[in-house]
């Protein structure tokens, strides 16, 4: 199928790219199905998060793990059900960009998006344990990937 999209034009979508989020991105609680775009001549760790219901609507997104070495949540066990987690090799976590100038990018790692790549089933995550803030600088992290451990045991 085809969607129709204002940042990209028509975009040809194969039926398991669709991400269905079971518990609604914040403030966007009607649309529930996105795709992950990612340009071919794009050399940087951000991708898109493109609704297929409204064609206005596109974040853009990273793995909060390659700029924040110490970032790290537990899954609550709703959550884990939610999400049908099965084992955490299944999981791909993504926070939202915002980008008000080449000198104020933020992301919003108290709000991570957590997605089932499995099941292509996906919810944004409010945690509450931490010190993590919505509009976290991105000129502060940098690091490697930690082995965190997702899930609650």
């Amino acid at each position: 199928m085809f969607i129709n999209t204002k940042r990209f034009g028509p975009v040809e979508v194969k039926e398991d790219q669709v991400i269905t989020f079971v518990s609604p991105l914040l403030g966007f609680g009607d649309l529930a199905k996105y795709i992950f775009v990612q340009l071919e001549e794009d050399r940087h760790p951000f991708e898109f998060l493109q609704s297929i219901e409204d064609e206005n609507l596109t974040f853009i997104v990273m793995d909060p793990f390659s700029f924040y070495k110490e970032y790290e949540f537990q899954l609550e066990s709703h959550w884990i059900e939610a999400l049908n987690v099965e084992s955490e090799e299944e999981l791909r976590v993504m926070v939202i960009v915002t980008a008000r100038s080449a000198e104020d990018i933020t992301c919003n790692l108290k709000a991570p998006i957590v997605l089932n790549c499995a099941k292509n089933i996906a919810a944004q995550i409010v945690l509450e344990h931490g010190d993590y803030t919505t509009r976290q600088s991105l000129m502060e992290g940098k690091g490697e990937a930690p082995d965190a451990d997702l899930i609650k045991k």
